[in-house]
């Protein structure tokens, strides 16, 4: 099959979220399969930093999405549904909730969550431009269409399968759960001089509390920090809170709850952390909190058991499934709640070992490999179901 996918994220510079998903799975897809070729869609010239698969039957293509104000869903709807007719390709995926809603061709569209579906509900009430209200009312619509005359929607966790299915009227089996997974990268380092640089470089202190953060309110970080304000007196001068904040835009509250709470100068805000150097903090902290109020996977769950560092995350959405018996799970609102396990990991080096233990062996059980075989298996079902639609 000649195989199209739209991986403009590879070339963008925000991590995370789409990127980190079409990185791996493309790159997963490259070592196990070299019999179909892959036509994968750019939207801008790569740069030396792209992970571009180097295998002769991977090819890529610039459509931009330059046009003004309308620029993606001009790139998506227009340019990109006619490059796909003049690649005759035999089967296009969209990785990153929305798609071209005609293509010549079998459709298949990931959906990570339905997170999309609700924009009101995990979101602080402000005022937004004409463009930006444009743009939430594409990505809500355009999905949902998509989603619904897709030869096949993949997602990566069965409880997003299941809020699929009930928002969405689709047919089951066409959805392909395929988990994600950490990244080669994330594992436990031993090159204790790399990790003493690594906090050096970010003027860490000896033990902190690791947390990942941006200005989507799902994150739920006001919950961290007041559960870390309830920390007996020794816990808070001995470890640090430090956030990894991943976005560009900073959520203006929680500064001001930080001082509120008498905690400046125990908080700490990164910015702008590399791959390489999130794993090495993920090595060097002493436990690391994800209190998110919904996930449709929870990456960074795995990535820290990986590392070798003890996970303590909310028990909501698709947590439970990722983290298993491998990490202390707690109501995503309950403060006291995440005090008390955040102090019994701190204090107790029996508890500590457990998870830790318990967390390597559930990181090593999901793979970007299985993944990337679910997704083959996902293609020829849906190479078969737009054949069988076809012929009716």
């Amino acid at each position: 099959m000649k195989i199209g996918i739209d991986a403009r994220f590879l070339t963008h510079p925000q991590k995370g979220g789409f990127k980190t998903y079409t990185e791996n799975l493309i790159g997963a897809l490259a070592e196990v399969d070299s019999e179909n070729a892959y036509v994968l869609y750019l939207d801008r010239e790569p740069d030396a930093d792209a992970r571009l698969p180097q295998q002769s039957n991977f090819s890529t293509r610039i459509v931009p999405g330059n046009f003004p104000v309308i620029g993606m869903p001009w790139r998506e709807q227009i340019d990109l549904a006619r490059q796909v007719a003049r690649d005759r390709l035999d089967l296009f995926h969209a990785p990153s909730l929305s798609a071209p809603l005609f293509p010549p061709c079998p459709l298949v569209v990931t959906l990570h969550d339905m997170i999309w579906f609700f924009p009101d509900r995990f979101r602080h009430h402000q005022s937004w431009s004409a463009h930006r209200q444009m743009m939430e009312w594409y990505y809500r619509l355009v999905p949902a269409y998509a989603a619904r005359h897709a030869a096949a929607i993949l997602t990566v966790s069965h409880i997003a399968k299941t809020s699929i299915l009930e928002h969405l009227n689709v047919d089951a089996a066409r959805i392909f759960v395929t988990h994600e997974a950490a990244g080669k990268m994330f594992q436990q380092i031993d090159d204790r001089r790399a990790i003493e640089m690594a906090r050096a470089r970010h003027h860490l202190p000896a033990e902190f509390i690791l947390a990942i953060g941006s200005a989507d309110p799902r994150k739920n970080l006001e919950t961290l920090v007041r559960a870390y304000a309830q920390l007996p007196a020794e816990l808070q001068a001995r470890l640090r809170l430090v956030i990894v904040w991943t976005g560009s835009v900073h959520l203006a509250e929680l500064p001001r709850q930080i001082h509120a709470l008498g905690l400046t100068a125990r908080v700490q805000f990164l910015e702008n952390i590399s791959d390489a150097d999130l794993v090495l903090l993920y090595n060097a902290a002493t436990v690391f909190v994800f209190p998110s109020l919904c996930e449709g996977f929870g990456l960074p769950v795995l990535e820290a058991m990986a590392c070798g560092t003890p996970v303590i995350a909310a028990n909501n959405s698709s947590l439970p499934e990722v983290a298993g018996d491998a990490a202390c799970l707690i109501a995503a609102e309950d403060v006291p709640g995440f005090a008390r396990a955040i102090t019994q990991v701190l204090s107790d080096a029996s508890a500590r070992a457990h998870w830790i233990a318990k967390g390597l062996a559930r990181a090593a059980s999901f793979s970007w490999t299985k993944c990337a075989r679910l997704t083959l298996a996902g293609y020829a079902q849906a190479t078969l179901n737009y054949a069988q639609e076809r012929r009716n």
